[in-house]
Formats: structure tokens, sequence, C-alpha cells
């Protein structure tokens, strides 16, 4: 029962982590295609684009906590 909770667990942060890797890329691609679009000015009186930044440094941070508690010795 132990190793299969354990299993679960590693399977559970595989998921998490490239769930969290596509959310980052399809968030990159639309501020990407905005950015393409407007212009800075524009950019900066977004609220759904400034929400879209903060969450696509949030998924980012998010991955690297990940990472690095999975990395701690």
């Amino acid at each position: 029962m132990k190793a299969y909770a354990e299993h679960i667990v590693e399977n559970s942060i595989k998921e998490l982590l490239q769930t969290l890797q596509r959310n980052v890329t399809d968030t990159g691609a639309a501020l990407d295609m905005y950015e393409l679009t407007h212009d800075d000015y524009e950019s900066d009186q977004s609220k759904q684009y400034s929400a879209l930044v903060a969450g696509h440094f949030a998924l980012q941070e998010a991955i690297q906590k990940i990472n690095n508690q999975l990395n701690k010795k």
C-alpha cells in the first residue's frame, strides 16, 4: 500500500509538471501574439494582459519550486 501511494504521488507530480509546462507554453504564445499586435501603451493599459503576464510568471515559479523541492538532498 505504501509503495502504491508513492507511485501515485510520483505520477501526479509528473502530470502536474507536464500540465504546468503546457500552460507556460500556451500563455507564452498568447503573450507573444499580443505583444506583436499591441504597442507598449496598450499593453500597460490592459488588465487582461497584465493578469496573463502575472499568471505566466506564477506558472514558471511553480515549476521551479516543484523542481527545487524534488532536487533537495
